[in-house]
């Protein structure tokens, strides 16, 4: 049957049983009142109108379903929009020594304890005119006030010889552990170090080069966590990152997330990334610090059958003209084995070594849980257990004023402890439509 048989096949059986009606209240000697009779001619309508959609529909040949993500498709392929979305609900368990001084300054009890809607997100991706012309949308609502606010937001375009580029706003390619997207982290979140260097979001431009074995990564941006900043803003005038990537054993797509389940293929992936920024020394005609800031990154990560392990090494030097200058560095190391194909054992590491001038101590952390897959990363349940061993805010005992080396890691379920030995336990379910 053609769509313009099936519409009016339709059409015709919605007039029908206006008839029929119309003969039976006859028949029973019931009178309608008027505002029945409008309520059927709604129905008749929306059932035309929902007809004429679908023959159109059908018509043009668009498609519309399901392949990993929802999508609309144009029959040459030429248009396509996937839509998809993440949710993590949390809850925390925040143990401290006695009421201690927290990132904000302010005092907090020996106990802490609630939910967390942790990330709550929309994206809306796919390619127009042409399949090598691509895009991105994604957007996230603030877990703190519910505010939406715009996370990625670019256009790029695959010259079809390995070569890349895209505009907009996205993550730099530096840290290998941000760049992996939060719907695949191995942990419940990344991890203290590498919140302290990371990247964020930016506005800029990449161009990449992509081989059999190895790939390169090059921006040129308005510098690390820049996202969302008019094109005056402080601090950074410009920023130059690149990033390098060596395939030693494996494909490009197993190295997506850090897991590795049962019957996986070995695999190992070597990284390496250099950042350098410089932030003017006067800005609006008020005179503020100038400042050249460096950063590197190596990264390497193992995958086989049922097992992985990740290891990276972070430093950065900060030279701030007016306040002398600064050099940390920071280790990572994780890993993961699955005792079942569904139920994977974890434990994470990782230590930040501040510059004297920055704080006083070594920052070390310790993490161990589990995940249960439900259907992979689409659905699955994360428990975890983070020890940060160190004081992460120190505070004068003169004058009683308080410094932290971090800012807010309310998204971590870490509020910063002037004593040592800061624990959090933290649940989560992950969601992915």
């Amino acid at each position: 049957m053609s769509q313009m048989s099936h519409t009016k096949s339709i059409v015709v059986l919605a007039g029908a049983a206006l008839g029929f009606s119309g003969v039976a209240t006859a028949q029973s000697n019931t009178a309608w009142s008027s505002a029945n009779a409008d309520e059927v001619r709604a129905i008749v309508a929306e059932m035309m109108s929902d007809a004429e959609t679908r023959s159109s529909l059908l018509q043009s040949g668009a498609t519309a379903g399901h392949d990993g993500k929802f999508f609309l498709a144009s029959p040459d392929g030429n248009f396509r929009l996937n839509v998809s979305g993440q949710v993590q609900f949390r809850h925390y368990m925040n143990f401290s020594d006695g009421p201690s001084v927290g990132f904000n300054g302010a005092t907090h009890d020996s106990f802490e304890a609630g939910f967390q809607t942790r990330r709550t997100k929309l994206q809306f991706e796919g390619h127009i005119f042409d399949p090598n012309l691509f895009y991105r949308v994604l957007g996230a609502y603030n877990r703190n006030g519910g505010n939406f606010q715009l996370e990625d937001a670019f256009v790029g375009y695959r010259f079809g010889n390995g070569w890349h580029a895209k505009w907009g706003q996205f993550k730099l390619p530096f840290l290998r552990e941000e760049s992996n997207s939060s719907t695949m982290m191995l942990a419940v979140d990344r991890s203290l170090t590498n919140n302290y260097f990371t990247q964020g979001r930016s506005q800029a431009i990449e161009v990449g080069y992509t081989e059999e074995m190895w790939k390169a990564m090059f921006a040129f941006s308005d510098g690390f966590r820049s996202s969302n900043s008019e094109f005056d803003t402080n601090p950074a005038d410009f920023g130059f990152t690149g990033r390098f990537e060596f395939l030693v054993d494996g494909d490009w797509g197993q190295f997506r997330d850090y897991t590795s389940p049962r019957g996986s293929n070995f695999g190992l992936l070597l990284g390496a990334a250099a950042h350098y920024e410089q932030g003017a020394d006067r800005f609006m005609q008020i005179p503020t610090s100038h400042y050249d800031f460096f950063g590197w990154t190596v990264d390497a990560t193992l995958q086989g059958d049922g097992w992985n392990l990740f290891a990276a090494y972070i430093g950065s030097y900060n030279d701030v003209h007016t306040g002398g200058n600064f050099t940390d560095h920071g280790f990572v190391v994780q890993g993961g084995a699955y005792l079942t194909d569904d139920f994977e054992l974890f434990g994470r590491y990782d230590i930040l070594i501040p510059d004297d001038n920055t704080f006083n101590d070594n920052i070390n952390s310790i993490t161990a849980g589990f995940n249960y897959y439900l259907h992979g990363h689409a659905a699955k349940f994360t428990m975890d257990v983070v020890w940060v061993l160190d004081e992460t805010v120190a505070v004068d005992p003169i004058t009683g004023a308080s410094s932290a080396i971090f800012g807010n890691q309310r998204g971590l379920g870490l509020l910063g402890s002037s004593e040592e030995n800061e624990v959090v336990v933290r649940t989560q379910f992950q969601l992915l439509f």
